[in-house]
């Protein structure tokens, strides 16, 4: 289990053994007041969770599964690009492991095109700006192939999987909290102008690939371009016009 310690916010990192959901157990905190910086940490959960309700894999001891409470003075239409914030503080951590790290709008990691790490940012509305942001993250770190189930096999990878080391978690874990802070106050400050969205772009999986947009019911053929300052997917349609989507999930066409 992960020793606890504080974050670079002041907050606490709260670790056990198991817990249903990192997300949903520090959801109940953050109800009860507690401050930002507070982490939430699980050596394994028996629901957590992705995008859309989707269980994310999550055995005992081999990974690592937390999540952030965040208190930002920030706009309310600007929360959804926290997801990118922190997959852009996560890559500016692994990536020195791992060559082809790149950025999956609007949540994912992937590593030779395989799911790496997902990100679940999730908020609670006040009246102009959120009460609270939840920040949920599940990065595979020491699984092993035959560690996934089969019907995973050939969508995901791990850490050791990719540079065949094993990764103490309780170092990830301090490394990536010190970036999130960095790449959090810095959004806080100028949004995704400049030095983030410009390290997204240039890591920016889905560029210049054919790709379906599914949004609700409806999907969408296009071609992906790069990330706007609005953490939108800016994408050619087929009939040549250029336009940005602020939500649903990108897929390669050849895989939808």
């Amino acid at each position: 289990m992960i020793e606890p310690f504080l974050t670079p916010w002041g907050g606490n990192v709260l670790s056990f053994t198991s817990l249903d959901s990192t997300s949903r157990y520090l959801w109940q905190l953050a109800e009860n007041g507690a401050s930002a910086g507070t982490v939430v940490v699980a050596d394994q959960q028996s629901a957590g969770r992705g995008r859309r309700g989707r269980q994310w894999h999550s055995p005992a001891g081999l990974n690592l599964y937390f999540s952030l409470l965040l208190r930002p003075l920030i706009e309310l239409e600007k929360l959804p690009q926290l997801s990118l914030v922190a997959a852009a503080a996560l890559w500016q951590v692994l990536h020195n492991e791992l060559l082809g790290l790149m950025i999956k709008w609007p949540n994912d990691l992937l590593s030779r095109g395989l799911k790496l790490a997902g990100i679940l940012a999730e908020m609670k509305p006040g009246a102009n700006r959120a009460e609270f942001v939840i920040i949920g993250v599940g990065i595979n770190v020491n699984s092993e192939i035959q560690d996934f189930p089969p019907d995973l096999r050939g969508q995901v990878t791990s850490l050791k999987c990719e540079s065949q080391k094993t990764v103490s978690l309780d170092l990830l874990l301090s490394k990536l909290l010190e970036e999130l802070f960095v790449f959090t106050e810095l959004f806080d400050r100028v949004g995704l102008e400049g030095s983030i969205r410009d390290l997204i772009n240039l890591n920016f999986y889905l560029a210049g690939k054919d790709i379906v947009i599914h949004s609700g019911s409806e999907k969408i053929n296009c071609r992906a371009q790069r990330i706007d300052s609005n953490g939108g997917l800016v994408a050619t349609l087929a009939d040549g016009s250029v336009s940005s989507f602020n939500a649903g999930e990108a897929w390669l066409a050849k895989d939808d």
